[in-house]
């Protein structure tokens, strides 16, 4: 495990639930171990702010709390453009057995704005 992984392991940001979230996703597959919930505020399509809830392994947990830095004030649009490769190449790399984990949180972005848009469709004034 490289040094930015253990940093970010030891000493996440953002891995919390967030109670006033605009939309939450979901990545990963809670039956392998590694999953996350992403939990997003979102005002006129900008994420003003953006936390998790992780269950996995160290790369699962700094790779998950690098994502939500990642994409903390972009607009919806930006952040989907966000790779796992990305999430990979900030963290310096991670083993190839691991690189799962870097995918997690771009699944979870794509089912979150899933769900926001379904319910903008639903509730035209929540954007």
């Amino acid at each position: 495990m490289n040094e930015k992984v253990k940093a970010y392991f030891k000493n996440p940001r953002n891995l919390e639930s967030m109670a006033d979230a605009t939309v939450k996703g979901t990545g990963g597959d809670p039956g392998c171990g590694d999953y996350i919930e992403l939990y997003l505020k979102i005002e006129h399509d900008v994420i003003l702010k953006a936390s998790a809830m992780v269950a996995g392994c160290p790369y699962a947990i700094a790779t998950t709390s690098v994502f939500t830095e990642m994409i903390a004030g972009k607009s919806l649009d930006d952040a989907m453009m966000i790779s796992g490769d990305e999430v990979a190449d900030f963290l310096d790399g991670l083993p190839e057995t691991k690189i799962h984990c870097s995918l997690m949180g771009p699944e979870a972005l794509r089912n979150a704005a899933h769900n926001y848009i379904m319910a903008r469709i639903c509730t035209p004034s929540m954007a």
